[in-house]
């Protein structure tokens, strides 16, 4: 079975349970908190990825950062992923249960790529258009991409709208070289 159905599947079920105990939201804010954390501390990405760290340290590590700062669903979800060891798998089930709650929000997650960085006005500004252009609440991902020269690149879903420099400048060489060869 391919990782990102076993992630899909472990994400489902976190949802389903979080359901049930009437904590999603609850929830949705632990996963961004651990995920956050384990961004922020090479030390413990390592320890939850090692192989050679025992199932016992981890969940101790876990109990001993996360016990009364995330919900007693999130943590359990926490100790089944180590049980199984499956917790290398963490980032991917997260990315699957940000796409299974936006699903259910009727959330779109859309990627900016800009040569500078943006201004929370012009995030704001941007997420307002998509918004109206797609008739959906957007969840937006702005990141610098110093190769793209100026413009932007804003990828909704499979779609990639390239009004970036790099890309003008390809088309027009390209546009160039068939005048030529004509």
């Amino acid at each position: 079975m391919s990782e990102i159905t076993i992630s899909r599947r472990y994400a489902q079920a976190l949802g389903e349970r979080a359901a049930q105990a009437g904590v999603i939201d609850r929830v949705d804010q632990d996963i961004s908190l651990i995920s956050e954390s384990l961004k922020g501390s090479r030390e413990l990405t390592g320890i939850f990825e090692s192989p050679i760290v025992s199932r016992e340290k981890k969940a101790d590590v876990f109990r001993a950062l996360f016990t009364g700062k995330i919900d007693d669903v999130t943590l359990r979800f926490l100790h089944v992923l180590v049980e199984k060891r499956r917790e290398d798998l963490f980032p991917a089930i997260v990315h699957a249960y940000q796409e299974l709650r936006d699903k259910e929000l009727g959330v779109l997650g859309v990627s900016a790529r800009t040569a500078l960085s943006l201004s929370s006005e012009d995030e704001k500004a941007l997420a307002a258009s998509l918004e109206k252009l797609t008739g959906k609440k957007i969840r937006l991902t702005a990141k610098v991409d110093a190769t793209l020269l100026g413009g932007i690149v804003i990828r909704v879903g499979d779609t990639v709208y390239d009004a970036s420099v790099s890309n003008q400048l390809a088309t027009l060489r390209v546009r160039l070289e068939a005048g030529a060869l004509a």
